[in-house]
C-alpha cells in the first residue's frame, strides 16, 4: 500500500520545532531557506519557548499554543527531545513530521536507543515520520524548500530521495548549475519510518514526477524494496547510484546512516531484474537524468557517427563497443548525400568523417540523413557545435579585422554564431521528435562548460566526451529492453 506523504510534500502549513535567530543553528537556517524559498509566511509557525520572534515571524512557546493544527511540524532540536515532542505532535493532532536532529543509530548504542524510543512513539500514534538525520524535504512547485542547503531549483519532473542528506543536497546544487529541473527531494536519513522504497513507491504513484533517482548506501528490507522498484520502473525510470562497492565503503556506510550495505554484487542483480538503472557516479546519474527527460530511448544498438575528424570518430567506435553497442551500418542514401558534399576522401562507413568541413548546411543535411535511415537507432554528433567558434576564432585572429569592429558589431558577430549552433540544436529535436531516435552531441573544446548549458537550454544533451555518450545510451537502451520484456514502451514528448 502507498503511504500517503502528501502533507510531507504539500503541506498547506508548517510548524518548525528549534527555530531559532542564531545563524549556526539548523532551526535558523532550515527556516531562512524556507522562507527564501517562497513558502507563504503566514502559514510558517516557529517554535521556540525562549523568543518573541524568529527572523521577523512571532514565535510560540509550544505546538499546543498554535492557532492551526499544521500539516507538517520539522524538528530539530537535540535527539533527546525528540520522542517527546512527536507525543506532543499525536496530541495536537498533526500526523506528519520530518525530524532534522541527528545523534540517533548512527552514532552508537545510546543513539540507538534514543530511535527506537523515537519508533515506538511514532508507531503507537500512527505518525508519518522522515528521518530522523535527514537534510530534510523540497517540492518546488510547491515552494517547499524545508532542506538545510540553499538551493533554488529548476522546477521540472525529476525526483530524489538520498540516504545522505549531503550527498543530496551537493547533487541538487549540481543541477542548478546544468539547468536540469526537480519536482521533489527528500533526505531519507536513517529511515526509522519511512524508508526509502517508501519514496520510491510514492514518487510512482506521483503524477509530477517522471523520472526517480535514488542515492542508497544500504537496503533492510530486500525483498520489498525489489517488488517496489519494479513495479515502479514498468511506469517510470529509477535511476539508482549504489555507494559502497568496496569493504571499505561498506564499513563508512554503515558509520553514516547505520545502513546494512550488503554484498555489491547482490545489488547489481536485483537492480537488473527490477528493472533499475544502475550508475556508477553522481554526474552520470545527472547526465542519464537529463538524458531521461529530454531524449526519447534507443530503439535498438546500433549507433550512428558523425564527427568532424578521424581521430575523434575512432576513440567514439571504441566506446561504442566498450557500452555493448554496434555501428550502425551505413545505408544508400547517407552514402549518396555524403557522397555529394563531401570531398571523395570521406571514410565512406560510419563513423562518418567530415574531414573537418565547417559548412552547416553539410553538417545539417548529412545529420538528416543519418536520422532518418532505418539502419541507425542512435546518432552520436562530435564536433559540430564547436565548429561555430572555430570559425569566430579564425576571423579575430586577424588583428586589422578586430581593430575595425566596434563593441556592437563584435557581440552581433558572437550572436549569430550562437544562432548557428541553436540552429543545429533545435533542428535534432524536430529529427528527434519525427524518427524517435536519440540525437546527442559531444564537444571536447572551443565552447567551455557554461556555454553548454546555455546551448542545451533544458532541451538538448551535450556531452564532453564520446564515452559518456556512448555509455548513457547503453543505460537508456537496458531499460527500453526491460520494458519491451514486459510488452510496454514508454512514451515521449516535448513541446515542439
Amino acid at each position: 500500500m502507498v503511504k500517503d506523504l502528501d502533507k510531507v510534500f504539500k503541506p498547506s502549513s508548517i510548524a518548525m520545532v528549534g527555530a531559532s535567530n542564531v545563524p549556526a543553528k539548523w532551526g535558523s537556517f532550515l527556516l531562512i531557506n524556507l522562507l527564501a524559498g517562497g513558502f507563504p509566511r503566514d502559514r510558517v509557525y516557529p517554535i521556540n519557548p525562549r523568543e518573541e520572534f524568529i527572523h521577523g515571524l512571532p514565535a510560540y512557546r509550544s505546538l499546543s499554543d498554535l492557532p492551526v493544527v499544521p500539516d507538517l511540524a520539522v524538528i530539530t532540536t537535540p535527539a533527546r527531545t525528540v520522542s517527546g515532542i512527536l507525543e506532543e505532535c499525536a496530541r495536537c493532532g498533526i500526523r506528519s513530521v520530518v525530524v532534522i536532529s541527528s545523534n540517533f543509530s548512527e552514532v552508537g548504542e545510546e543513539g540507538a536507543r534514543l530511535e527506537r524510543e523515537l519508533v515506538e512513539v511514532a508507531r503507537r500514534n500512527d505518525l508519518t515520520v522522515v528521518g530522523p538525520n535527514t537534510m530534510g524535504v523540497v517540492n518546488t512547485r510547491h515552494r517547499l524548500y524545508a532542506v538545510g542547503a540553499p538551493v533554488q531549483l529548476h522546477p521540472g519532473p525529476i525526483s530524489f530521495v538520498s540516504q545522505s542528506g549531503n550527498v543530496g543536497a551537493n547533487m541538487l546544487g549540481w543541477t542548478m548549475n546544468q539547468g536540469i529541473g526537480f519536482g521533489k527531494f527528500v533526505g531519507s536519513g536513517n529511515e526509522a519510518i519511512l524508508q526509502a522504497s517508501d519514496y520510491i513507491e510514492y514518487f510512482g504513484q506521483d503524477e509530477e514526477t517522471a523520472l526517480i533517482l535514488a542515492y542508497l548506501e544500504g537496503v533492510d528490507d530486500g525483498r520489498r524494496f525489489m517488488e517496489t522498484v519494479r513495479r515502479t520502473s514498468l511506469k517510470k525510470p529509477v535511476i539508482v547510484l549504489k555507494s559502497g562497492r568496496t569493504e571499505e565503503g561498506s564499513r563508512a556506510a554503515m558509520s553514516h546512516t547505520g545502513s546494512l550495505a550488503g554484498s555489491d554484487h547482490i545489488y547489481d542483480a536485483a537492480f537488473r531484474q527490477t528493472g533499475a538503472v544502475r550508475v556508477d557516479s553522481s554526474q552520470e546519474m545527472l547526465d542519464l537524468a537529463k538524458s531521461f527527460e529530454r531524449l526519447p530511448l534507443p530503439p535498438g544498438d546500433r549507433l550512428g557517427i558523425i564527427t568532424l575528424g578521424g581521430g575523434w570518430g575512432v576513440l567514439a567506435t571504441d566506446a561504442t563497443a566498450a557500452a555493448g553497442l554496434r555501428l550502425a551500418r551505413i545505408d544508400d542514401r547517407v552514402r549518396e548525400v555524403c557522397d555529394e558534399l563531401l570531398p571523395p576522401f570521406w571514410s565512406h562507413g560510419n563513423p562518418v568523417d567530415l574531414v573537418g568541413n565547417i559548412y552547416m548546411e553539410t553538417h545539417l543535411a548529412i545529420m538528416e540523413a543519418m536520422a532518418a535511415s532505418p539502419e541507425v537507432d542512435a546518432l552520436v554528433v562530435l564536433g559540430t557545435l564547436g565548429t561555430g567558434t572555430i570559425i569566430g576564432l579564425n576571423v579575430l585572429v586577424s588583428q586589422s579585422l578586430v581593430m575595425e569592429m566596434s563593441e556592437d558589431a563584435m557581440k552581433s558577430f558572437f550572436t549569430e554564431l550562437k544562432e548557428r549552433n541553436l540552429r543545429l540544436l533545435r533542428r535534432a529535436k524536430e529529427l528527434m521528435l519525427t524518427y524517435r531516435k536519440p540525437i546527442v552531441f559531444v564537444e571536447m573544446q572551443f565552447i567551455g562548460e557554461e556555454n553548454l548549458r546555455d546551448l542545451e537550454a533544458g532541451e538538448t544533451v551535450i556531452f564532453t566526451a564520446p564515452e559518456k555518450a556512448a555509455g548513457i545510451l547503453a543505460k537508456m537502451l537496458s531499460y527500453r529492453r526491460f520494458l519491451e520484456r514486459h510488452g510496454l514502451e514508454r512514451s515521449w514528448t516535448v513541446d515542439p
